[in-house]
């Protein structure tokens, strides 16, 4: 319950808002936002719905707040003499306001003053114009009277003049005299047009109906003219000047009767062809296609000599005729054509097809560069495009002259797997590679000239799948296997050659294809898979002289196999299987890069070459074990060497130190003497880095340690590395050594003293020994130029090879 202090309050302030709000003037809510927008209020007094006691708690919240109350206050009369400020500012504003509203209402009474004036102008305006057409109203009627009977006279006497031609036409057609008739029928025809708009009186409309009835008649005075004209072979029997008047008379009839006389004509002449060549099979058949052309040919030689001046040159009339020719031709070879079939060869399809393209290439030069006249309208007879005109009836057949062409390509393709290699020859490719493309080339141009649509499309298809019988067959086919003398070694390089000239020209080809084909076929056409392929030959080919070198250099490891490294007593420079080998890379890998030609390639070659060689020579150290510590140092002062970096050979320089740094670190690990065992366990892991015990024992294996030696190291290895996990499980530095039992084979080829003088044989001095320091120096010096891709073929290279 409230008290009653409590209640007297709340009653008291409900009458001071209620007081309030009674004297706050209420506005309209879109008024009161605007008026917030215009002036950007941001005090709460300013707002529509301020109150002041919820304003005075936010003031004094609580009782604490009384503390400062004086500060309040001041803040509060400070703002009420904001307030009377802006109050007395506004109020001297509204003053001015009511002084500027005086003036408005001044210029308002001005403006009207202004439009009650310019009523008053317009209104004696009106009053002017009425007078004036007063005036004038019987001006007016005289000038009507004066223009229509103009317009009747003028219409009275073209109408005199219209009935006085027209009896004077019919007398001149009665007559025959054609040169007269075309002038007074053009005369006749301009005069009827001025009428059309008078076919609402009687009398003309009848004159109308009668001109149109007379050049009914005087066509077909005309057409029986002609008719008796002509015999029913074509020839003509009367002079043409009579008839050369008659067609311009046809000419001014109009677009159909100049179509009408012109077909009439192209029936006639080739109703006699039709007879004949549609008589009987036989003489319809394909051996009789050039008598056809030749008929055609006489008949325009007539037309020219005899029948030219009587159509006017632009009607084109021997154009049409050869239109209509080429049609009854066309669907005559393909009737003739759909009866051959089976028996149908392509020599007889190409010597009728080259008959016809000859033949339409004339009637393109005859009427390529026709002149029109200039009274030649726009809607004259169209230009005939004779280009296809009969040929295009051969093109379902031409699958015969593809399949032709395929066979060709393929004996050629049969003849290139047994192309032989000419020493005299510098090309760097192999010639059959230019001979299949130039015979490309001109096919291309062949075809073209007969089909350049689906026909064309079959022949590219062709051209791809010769391509990848080319590569698949003729090139890799030929990369020799096995052992490869010097003539072999250059034949890999030309394949390899002749692939990457495949792959360049190939794209060329493709848009020579492309240049030619129909527009409908263009997206069809790609030869990305044979571009493929001829990059797998060129991958083959590298592949292949890799496996080519490694047996020219497998003698030498063979004898590296043979060496006594478990007695080895000191360390030496010089060994013979180190001169054979240093030999043999120089020959084979300098003849290699002669005979590449792109770069690119041989750089290719010398990485595949070196990770071979790196697994050779690991898989090696096997064959040559058991190894000492004197031979395993033996080893690593031939192959512990690294090749200083290039910047033009950094990527090649990084894998030869790879690979060499692999030997260099078995070495080096077989090198570690077993006693004491700690010692070879602790630089095994710290040299291969692994816990795998298989990899520890072919380094136990190399060795030569005994199997109870063996078990004691294996066992600290086990408990060494039982707890480490910073080692890896398998190394891949040993996974090329196989431990299995070792048997020398015997290598015919290059190395056996039998073989030709054109193999790659290396003379041996018998009486080298350990000891000789020049040979191994020259040996380490010779691989690192070869492996690194700096040697160079010199003079003084090639007079030592020629030796």
């Amino acid at each position: 319950m409230l008290s009653n202090t409590e209640n007297e309050n709340l009653q008291e302030n409900g009458s001071l808002q209620e007081d309030f709000n009674n004297d706050i003037i209420k506005f309209p809510p879109e008024l009161e936002n605007s008026i917030s927008k215009i002036l950007k209020a941001n005090d709460p007094i300013d707002s529509n719905e301020f109150n002041p006691i919820e304003y005075l708690n936010k003031m004094l919240p609580n009782e604490y707040a009384l503390a400062s109350i004086d500060e309040t206050t001041k803040r509060l009369q400070h703002k009420m003499r904001q307030l009377e400020e802006e109050i007395r500012e506004l109020t001297r504003l509204q003053t001015n306001c009511q002084l500027g509203n005086e003036k408005i209402d001044e210029a308002k009474r001005a403006i009207e003053e202004l439009f009650k004036r310019i009523r008053e102008i317009k209104d004696k305006a009106t009053q002017s114009e009425v007078m004036v057409q007063e005036i004038t109203k019987d001006i007016k009627s005289l000038d009507f009277a004066k223009r229509h009977l103009t317009i009747s006279i003028t219409a009275l006497k073209r109408l005199q003049m219209l009935v006085t031609a027209v009896d004077q036409l019919k007398i001149m057609a009665h007559m025959k005299q054609y040169k007269e008739t075309s002038q007074l029928l053009q005369a006749v025809l301009q005069l009827a047009s001025y009428f059309k708009s008078y076919k609402s009186i009687k009398q003309i409309a009848e004159l109308l109906i009668s001109i149109v009835t007379f050049q009914n008649e005087l066509k077909k005075q005309i057409f029986e003219d002609f008719e008796s004209s002509f015999t029913s072979d074509g020839n003509l029997t009367v002079q043409t000047a009579p008839l050369g008047d008659a067609c311009l008379v046809v000419d001014i009839m109009g677009q159909d009767v100049k179509n009408q006389l012109i077909n009439w004509y192209c029936e006639r002449q080739l109703k006699e062809y039709k007879r004949i060549f549609r008589g009987s099979d036989e003489i319809a058949s394909l051996d009789n296609t050039s008598r056809r052309y030749a008929w055609i040919k006489r008949v325009l030689k007539s037309f020219d000599e005899e029948k030219a001046d009587i159509f006017p040159l632009h009607w084109n009339v021997s154009e049409v005729l050869c239109s209509k020719f080429c049609e009854i031709t066309r669907e005559d070879l393909v009737k003739t054509l759909s009866r051959a079939g089976n028996e149908l060869d392509v020599k007889t399809l190409l010597k009728n097809l080259q008959l016809t393209l000859e033949f339409e290439n004339q009637l393109l030069k005859r009427f390529a560069y026709m002149e029109k006249p200039p009274q030649a309208s726009v809607n004259s007879l169209p230009k005939y495009n004779f280009n296809k005109s009969i040929s295009i009836s051969f093109e379902p057949y031409l699958g015969l002259y593809i399949d032709a062409e395929d066979k060709n390509i393929a004996e050629m393709i049969s003849t290139y797997r047994t192309e032989p290699i000419s020493d005299d020859d510098n090309s760097s490719v192999l010639q059959s590679s230019t001979e299949l493309f130039i015979y490309y080339k001109e096919t291309i141009v062949n075809c073209s000239k007969l089909s350049i649509r689906k026909p064309f499309y079959d022949l590219c298809i062709t051209f791809a799948k010769r391509l990848r019988i080319y590569a698949s067959d003729v090139l890799i086919g030929r990369i020799p296997r096995g052992n490869m003398t010097r003539d072999e070694l250059k034949l890999t390089c030309l394949i390899l050659n002749t692939a990457d000239y495949c792959y360049n020209t190939i794209p060329q080809l493709e848009d020579k294809l492309k240049e030619k084909i129909d527009e409908e076929y263009k997206d069809k056409i790609n030869f990305d898979e044979e571009r493929e392929g001829f990059l797998n030959v060129v991958a083959t080919s590298i592949k292949a002289l890799v496996r080519g070198i490694e047996t020219c250099y497998e003698p030498s490891l063979t004898a590296m196999t043979k060496l006594p490294w478990s007695n080895l007593e000191s360390v030496g420079d010089q060994s013979e299987y180190v001169t054979s080998f240093h030999n043999t890379l120089r020959l084979c890998v300098v003849s290699v890069h002669k005979d590449i030609t792109n770069n690119r390639y041989f750089r290719s070659f010398c990485d595949k070459f070196v990770e071979s060689f790196v697994s050779k020579i690991i898989n090696n150290l096997s064959k040559c074990k058991p190894i000492s510590e004197v031979g395993a140092e033996q080893k690593c002062q031939l192959w512990g060497w690294k090749i200083q970096p290039h910047h033009q050979q950094r990527k090649f320089t990084k894998i030869v130190n790879k690979g060499i740094g692999k030997i260099e670190t078995i070495l080096k690990a077989i090198l570690t003497p077993h006693d004491p065992s700690e010692g070879l366990v602790e630089n095994y892991l710290l040299l291969i880095g692994d816990k795998n015990i298989n990899n520890f024992q072919k380094i136990l294996e190399l060795k030569g340690l005994k199997r109870n030696e063996q078990q004691q190291i294996t066992e600290q290895f086990q408990q060494r590395v039982a707890d480490d996990t910073t080692l890896l499980e398998n190394s891949n530095i040993l996974s090329s050594i196989t431990l299995s039992q070792f048997t020398t084979p015997t290598f015919p080829g290059l190395f056996n003293p039998s073989n030709n003088t054109n193999n790659f044989t290396t003379p041996t001095n018998g009486n080298s020994n350990l000891t000789d320091k020049s040979t191994a120096n020259k040996f380490n010096e010779s691989v690192k130029k070869i492996m690194s891709g700096g040697w160079r073929r010199t003079d003084s290279n090639k007079k030592e090879e020629e030796k």
